[in-house]
């Protein structure tokens, strides 16, 4: 017969076996290639990429997928449907020295927090982004390291004015919080066995002025200091000297 017959097809669907007549010298076979595939690796030494291959025959102007062995008896060799891609080093993360631990931040009780500087470098020991490195793979930049010095302390605030009238005895105060050495956070009852700063302590007001011209109201609410007849308290008539004078 002159003609060409397609035979059932394989199980798997993938091609046709192609029966042929006489006329045998008229079909062409060859291999069609598929794009690679993107790399399996980025980097390193085990990254490849693959491609599809197929044996087609030609006839009259039509193309049709068949069997790859027709393209092997046809003595065609098979193309490589796979190689190997970025198979450069890949970039590492350096890490640089630990922070001292006697000069790092306490957060608790002996108890500090070490640093250190942890960069992405590529082969030629250029400095990357930190996303051309394996975020999983990154050491830590921290951890808790033992410090004697980490113990609470007293911090003591500045100390307020005397609240005192002029040349009158009163007291001053200040605010105390605990807080861990070297730092400003909160240490809470960690300063509980430690004897504890005083936070008031007496003082004298300022000396009392009689020059008039000095003589003047400091507050808007003096002519309620007169008329609730609060003059005679000392402070009250130094802030308002003009309504206390008459």
């Amino acid at each position: 017969s002159d003609e060409l017959f397609d035979s059932t097809p394989h199980e798997d669907q993938a091609s046709k076996e192609i029966v042929l007549g006489h006329n045998a010298e008229n079909l062409r076979f060859e291999w069609t290639l598929g794009d690679w595939s993107k790399c399996s690796e980025p980097c390193g030494f085990n990254g490849v990429q693959s491609r599809v291959a197929k044996c087609v025959v030609k006839l009259n102007n039509t193309t049709e997928d068949v069997n790859t062995h027709l393209c092997d008896d046809a003595n065609l060799i098979p193309p490589d449907t796979l190689r190997e891609c970025n198979r450069e080093e890949c970039p590492r993360w350096r890490v640089e020295v630990w922070s001292d631990c006697k000069k790092s931040k306490c957060f608790g009780l002996h108890k500090a927090l070490q640093k250190r500087t942890v960069k992405c470098h590529s082969v030629n020991d250029t400095v990357l982004s930190p996303s051309k490195c394996d975020k999983h793979q990154k050491p830590p930049q921290q951890q808790e390291c033992y410090n004697e010095r980490c113990v609470g302390k007293w911090k003591a605030g500045p100390w307020s004015e005397c609240a005192a009238g002029c040349e009158m005895h009163g007291v001053k105060y200040r605010i105390l919080q605990c807080v861990w050495f070297g730092t400003k956070k909160p240490a809470g009852t960690a300063c509980k066995d430690i004897p504890r700063p005083a936070v008031m302590k007496p003082c004298v007001g300022p000396p009392c002025s009689n020059a008039v011209s000095d003589c003047k109201d400091h507050s808007m609410f003096c002519p309620n200091v007169k008329a609730m007849s609060m003059c005679k308290v000392s402070w009250y008539a130094q802030q308002c000297c003009e309504s206390c004078k008459d």
